[in-house]
Order: C-alpha cells, then structure tokens, then sequence
C-alpha cells in the first residue's frame, strides 16, 4: 500500500480511477457496496500502478481480465 501512496499524488489521478469505477459499476449494474465493487475498484488502482493512466485505457483493461477470467471459468466446467 506504501507504494500506491507514492503513486497517485494528486486529487485527479484518483479522479480517473473513481470515474472509471464508476462506469464499470454502472456498466455492469452493480451495487456501490458490494463485494464486486471492491473488487473491481482494487483491479483498477492496480491497473492505474502500471500505467493505465486514463478512464478508457482502464475500462479496457477491466474489459480484458474480466473476458479472461470468464474464459478460465469455462474451461474449468468440466
């Protein structure tokens, strides 16, 4: 978590992630306190670490994990 302090140091870089956030939540219709959400909001401050640095750039990247978790999900089902 140190890191993520040296990180984001001003109010808009956690704009991006909030807002991008935000149009997951509502893309995907799920509750602001659930458990996805946390999730999801975890995914993107990590995501936004490694250099996602914009609303869209993040959303795609959510877009690409949660299509390769879905895929891991499939080939697991026997």
């Amino acid at each position: 978590m140190a890191d993520l302090s040296d990180t984001i140091c001003f109010a808009g870089d956690i704009g991006v992630v909030f807002e991008a956030l935000s149009s997951w939540r509502h893309a995907h219709k799920v509750d602001p306190n659930s458990l996805d959400t946390s999730r999801a909001a975890s995914m993107l401050f990590e995501l936004f670490q490694n250099g996602y640095d914009t609303k869209d750039r993040l959303l795609a990247a959510m877009d690409r994990a949660d299509a390769a978790r879905q895929g891991e999900q499939l080939s697991a089902t026997p």
